[in-house]
This record gives structure tokens, C-alpha cells and sequence, in this order.
């Protein structure tokens, strides 16, 4: 799968710690509430009366929310700097979650849906920058895994606790309360990340075309893994709450088979951190995508919340096989000129899947049955791993640079 890397590690201790308050720690907070709006903001549509395509719509308008802002953002973090970029990302985040508890109406909360994925691109690509700014090839691996790991963490946790918090309190206390976890972690970027400088000089359209111009082998190709990889994570968030939905299971037992399979998840950012930065990117995202296309074909075979369960820590394990790796790719094939503006066509392209997923399931929803869009998702999976494989190169080389 490409050449291995044969020079030694810099100390990951290092890495760690530089990235622990600017990154790790923000990440953890604005994660758990992320991941808990996840799994109740469809729960909720349904406890409306609405239907499960419904459910999945919103979950899509979030994912259009991050298509719409992804190039944007790559112009704004060249023209403003790292910092001003990733706060207002965390404040979007906070007051759109604090709209789906006032909201009564589905109009509204599909407009906050938008304003979350939009201010998810912003903190999610401004983190990618910074972390590429500041961290050498050869260490970049472990830093933006465990960044992957740290969001698979507050996976773990948030679920959990927003299935309690919703169970005891109603879900509108529920999101007021991930509204506020979401504001605290906008207190690190404050404190802890200094003003880069911006390059105004490079911050136009003609930075994208000229991006999308000079990489298209490179989007082309990895941009479909990307996609289907993104197709797969977004599914994955709306198809375990409605298939427990589907079986009768309650609010909790749906929320604890979520965070079970996001501690399985979680415990996998520091073996595969090393492992991309000492084999390669592809050893981590070619089984990644295989054992996920394989988890979502299985969904339709559950049963129980056993089985439920079953599925859902292989998918778990799945997709902590590919903890940041799409991002490690990313952060390698982007040019030194260009840089951010490449980052946000990058993430463009892998927001495709993450909005494309909810949007299939919801119109298969309308035309067939919910097993049907777990499987026909596999396949897209299987497709993208075969991408990965074959049409996709290393992007670290024997020397360690890219």
C-alpha cells in the first residue's frame, strides 16, 4: 500500500502536549455535545410525529450547512488567521443548538441545522490548518489522530449523557445544556490560540480554481474515497438511531449502544496514529472503509439490541481504524501555496458524503425500506475502498516527506 517510512518518530509526547489546550481540549467538549445533538435532534423529530425521512432530511440540512461554508472557509482562513475563524465556528455551533430547543417548528430547525454544519466546517477546517501549521509530516499522523480520537472520545461520553439528560429533563433542556458545553470550549481558542497572520494576498476565487486546476488527480481520485468514506460516518449517525427506533429499544438503551461503539472507536487514535505515521496512510483507510461497508450491510440483519449492539461496535471499530486519516491525507497532498484554500475544496469534497448520506437514506426511505439504504451505502463503501486501493498514492514516502 506504499513505501514505509523508515525514519524514527519524533517524540508524540511532544505533539501531544503542544496541541493539549489550543486543540485536544476544545475538541473533547465541542464533540460531546456535538455527538449527543446527533443521536437526539432525530430522535426528537420523531417524537413529533414526524416520520424517519423527516429525521434524516434534518440531519442532511446540516450536512448542506457544511458544503455551503467549506470554500468560504478556506478563503477566510488565509484572509483572518486561524483564531477568529475557529471561534466564530464554536459560537455558531452553540446558538444553533440552543435554536433546536426553542424551536417548535420544523422550518426553524431545519435553518439551524444549516447554521450547525456551517459553523462545524469552520472549527473542523480550522483546526486541520493549524494543526498543519504546526506540526512536521512526520508527527502529523499522531497529531490529528488523536484529534480524531479525542471527537471518537466525546463520542463515547455525549450520547450517553444527552439519552439521560433528554430521558429526565426533555429534549429542549437537553440542548440548552449541549448548547452550553459547546460554548466552553470557544473559552480555549480565546485563551490559547495566538493570531497567526493572514495572507490576503493569496485569499480570492482564483485560489480555488487555480486549487482545483492544478490538484485534479489528486481530488479526483481521493475525493471519491473521501466522499465515500464521509457517505459512510453520516449514515452510520442516522441509521443506528433508527434502526433502534425500529426495534422498540427506549431513548437510552439507544444512546448507550452509540457510546459503546464510540469507546470502541476512541481506543483506536494512538495505534493508528502510529501506524500511519510509520507505514503509511493507506495501511489505516483501506481496511477502515472494507470493515464499514461490511458493519452497514449487517444492520439490516439485527434483531435485538444485542445484535444492535454487535453491529454497532464493529462499525465503531471501523471507523477507529480510519481516525483522521482523511484529514492526515488532506493536510499531506496540500500545496505550501494554496494551503488553506486547498483545505477547504478538500473538505468540500468530502462534505459531499457527509450530506449525501442522510439526503440518500431519506429518499430510499421514500422508495424502499431502511435495509435497503443500509445496503445500498455498503456499496458505495466497497467502491470507495477500491478507489483507495488501487487509484490513490501514498502520500508518505521513504524519506518521510510528502
Amino acid at each position: 500500500m506504499g513505501a514505509r517510512n523508515l525514519t524514527n518518530l519524533a517524540p508524540a509526547g511532544s505533539v501531544y502536549r503542544r496541541l493539549l489546550l489550543p486543540v485536544y481540549l476544545p475538541t473533547l467538549l465541542s464533540s460531546i455535545s456535538l455527538q449527543a445533538l446527533l443521536v437526539l435532534l432525530p430522535l426528537s423529530v420523531l417524537e413529533t410525529g414526524a416520520g424517519a425521512a423527516a429525521a434524516a432530511l434534518l440531519i442532511g440540512l446540516r450536512g448542506v450547512g457544511m458544503l455551503l461554508f467549506d470554500l468560504p472557509v478556506g478563503l477566510l482562513l488565509a484572509r483572518l488567521g486561524d483564531r477568529p475563524v475557529l471561534l466564530c465556528g464554536l459560537l455558531a455551533m452553540a446558538v444553533s443548538t440552543a435554536l433546536f430547543a426553542m424551536s417548535g417548528s420544523l422550518w426553524l430547525m431545519g435553518v439551524a441545522a444549516i447554521v450547525s454544519g456551517m459553523g462545524f466546517t469552520a472549527w473542523m477546517i480550522g483546526r486541520q490548518s493549524y494543526i498543519t501549521d504546526h506540526c512536521d509530516i512526520g508527527e502529523r499522523g499522531r497529531a490529528i489522530a488523536a484529534m480524531a480520537g479525542t471527537m471518537r472520545l466525546g463520542g463515547f461520553i455525549g450520547p450517553a449523557v444527552g439519552a439521560v439528560v433528554a430521558q429526565l429533563f426533555g429534549f429542549a433542556v437537553a440542548f440548552i445544556v449541549l448548547a452550553a458545553i459547546v460554548s466552553a470550549a470557544a473559552l480555549f481558542v480565546v485563551f490559547f490560540i495566538a493570531k497567526s497572520r493572514p495572507q490576503p494576498a493569496t485569499a480570492d476565487l482564483s485560489s480555488i480554481t487555480d486549487v482545483v486546476r492544478n490538484n485534479r488527480r489528486i481530488l479526483s481520485t481521493g475525493g471519491v474515497a473521501s466522499i465515500g468514506l464521509q457517505l459512510m460516518r453520516s449514515s452510520r449517525i442516522l441509521l443506528i438511531p433508527l434502526f433502534g427506533h425500529l426495534l422498540g429499544l427506549e431513548i437510552t438503551a439507544i444512546g448507550l449502544i452509540i457510546s459503546l461503539s464510540a469507546m470502541v472507536d476512541a481506543a483506536m487514535f494512538i495505534p493508528v496514529g502510529i501506524v500511519m505515521d510509520r507505514y503509511g496512510r493507506k495501511w489505516a483507510s483501506v481496511p477502515c472503509l472494507l470493515l464499514f461497508a461490511a458493519s452497514l450491510a449487517l444492520l439490516p440483519l439485527t434483531h435485538d439490541y444485542s445484535s444492535l449492539l454487535a453491529v454497532s461496535l464493529l462499525a465503531g471499530f471501523a471507523n477507529g481504524l480510519g481516525t483522521g486519516s482523511l484529514l492526515t491525507l488532506g493536510s499531506d497532498l496540500a500545496p505550501l501555496k494554496g494551503r488553506k484554500a486547498f483545505l477547504g475544496v478538500w473538505r468540500f469534497i468530502g462534505d459531499i458524503g457527509h450530506a449525501g448520506g442522510p439526503l440518500l437514506i431519506g429518499a430510499l426511505l421514500q422508495l424502499a425500506t431502511l435495509g435497503m439504504a443500509a445496503t445500498a451505502t455498503a456499496g458505495i463503501g466497497l467502491i470507495s475502498a477500491a478507489v483507495m486501493y488501487w487509484l490513490v498514492d501514498e502520500t508518505l514516502s521513504r524519506n518521510g516527506h510528502s
